[in-house]
């Protein structure tokens, strides 16, 4: 139990640092444009620590969950609507109010854009760590050659079972997961060099639509040789040569195999056959394949890489935000969860991931905060009053109306804004209650 809540409240800070670099954002932005910030907090209620700079308190809340950034410009507004004027007059020195609407709209616009910079950062790092990788040499097969596998019709006539991919888009190819992060990210044509029966192959690749993407129609071709087993009577190593009866030369054979509810396996151990019986369809062992140690691309690639995953999270949460707004809250519910949730989730995955290594730890924390950030960003784009989105959108019509709006227009713009925040946090609270009880 109470590695689980450290685990949660690990989640939560790692949230709030998300949180705490948005507000950054604004107050970098802010002080660039001369508006005084009263205070930035790291974390939110009743304050810790404080120290105070040339205009502004910078402290460290109770509760590390988030943050805050608070700009000059209370006062003009109390002044206002005290005095009952239409409209913010007398502006201090340094007040929110006091900057042309232009620069408010920079102000605000700077701390989704830095959620987003952030977000691109943390994926370049993960890019460039190395960690251990699953390596399986990259012999390929045509889909085609196993309908009862594979639902997709896509043919490649000039591909064989057992072909070894030398080269793709003229770069040498180290293995079979090096070649599908190569087709993944193309979607063309793609020239291919193979060995085939000892003699090289110059030939093409080429993509059809398939289920929403580009598929090249080809998968591993693997050696049916065993890699670890639970059952004590296999061993690493052991080769499966027939299944009932049929010969078979790849893990794709075996799958293939009619079977029933048993599968009669001959084994080959140093150069000795023996019989195995599967019962069920799962097989108690998995396959041999090798370890390799390296990143997602290369440094020059990395760039490419973190840009086109930034730009994929971004869309992908656009797209839920899209489905939970029309009420199709399954689809929403793929990508949008809880706050609970995602501490959780984040707190757990990574502890996980830092007790394998320190390098997947990083890797696995990294991605996990790019997402929490691209979130917040698309967040607080959202057309509602008190967000990003929604004073950028206020700004747009005073510079449209050629003046400021009524001070009690726009605090009553704030209290609906801030009415709508509640009803949001209350609904992603929601989520959390529904995955836990229900």
């Amino acid at each position: 139990m109470i590695s689980s809540i450290l685990r949660f409240i690990l989640g939560f800070i790692a949230i709030g640092l998300v949180v705490f670099i948005h507000e950054l954002g604004h107050f970098f932005a802010a002080r660039f444009f001369k508006v005084d910030v009263e205070c930035l907090s790291y974390g939110m209620g009743p304050k810790l620590v404080s120290f105070y700079g040339k205009s502004t308190e910078f402290r460290i809340s109770l509760f590390p969950f988030g943050g805050y950034c608070r700009m000059k410009g209370s006062i003009d507004l109390e002044k206002a609507l005290s005095d009952r004027d239409e409209k913010i007059k007398l502006k201090e020195e340094g007040s929110y109010f006091a900057v042309t609407p232009l620069r408010r709209i920079a102000i605000y616009a700077s701390g989704p854009l830095t959620n987003f910079i952030l977000s691109f950062i943390l994926l370049l790092i993960a890019a460039v760590i190395p960690v251990e990788r699953i390596s399986n040499k990259a012999y390929i097969a045509p889909v085609s050659s196993y309908p009862d596998l594979f639902d997709a019709d896509i043919r490649q006539d000039n591909i064989m079972p057992g072909d070894l991919v030398l080269s793709a888009d003229g770069k040498e190819i180290s293995d079979y997961q090096e070649l599908s992060e190569l087709l993944s990210n193309s979607g063309k044509a793609v020239d291919v060099v193979l060995l085939r029966n000892g003699e090289k192959v110059e030939t093409s690749l080429f993509p059809v639509p398939y289920d929403g993407k580009m598929s090249y129609g080809i998968t591993l071709y693997q050696e049916p040789v065993v890699g670890s087993s639970s059952d004590p009577m296999l061993m690493k190593g052991d080769r499966i040569i027939s299944v009932n009866g049929v010969n078979v030369n790849s893990t794709l054979d075996v799958y293939d195999a009619e079977s029933g509810d048993t599968y009669l396996l001959k084994m080959l151990r140093d150069g000795k056959e023996f019989e195995y019986m599967v019962m069920g369809n799962e097989f108690p062992f998995s396959w041999d394949s090798g370890i390799v140690k390296r990143s997602d691309a290369g440094i020059t690639g990395s760039f490419e890489y973190a840009a086109r995953e930034t730009l994929d999270f971004f869309f992908s949460t656009l797209e839920a935000l899209g489905a939970l707004i029309t009420g199709n809250v399954e689809d929403a519910r793929t990508v949008i969860t809880g706050p609970v949730n995602a501490a959780g989730s984040i707190g757990n995955i990574s502890t996980e991931a830092f007790s394998v290594s320190s390098s997947s730890g990083t890797r696995t924390l990294c991605y996990l905060l790019a997402i929490v950030s691209i979130s917040l960003c698309i967040g607080n784009i959202l057309p509602i009053p008190t967000f990003d989105g929604g004073q950028i959108l206020i700004c747009i019509a005073e510079i449209v109306r050629k003046g400021s709006l009524k001070a009690k227009t726009y605090v009553i713009l704030q209290l609906i804004g801030m009415a709508a925040a509640l009803i949001i946090m209350a609904s992603m609270y929601m989520l959390d209650i529904r995955d836990y009880f229900f």
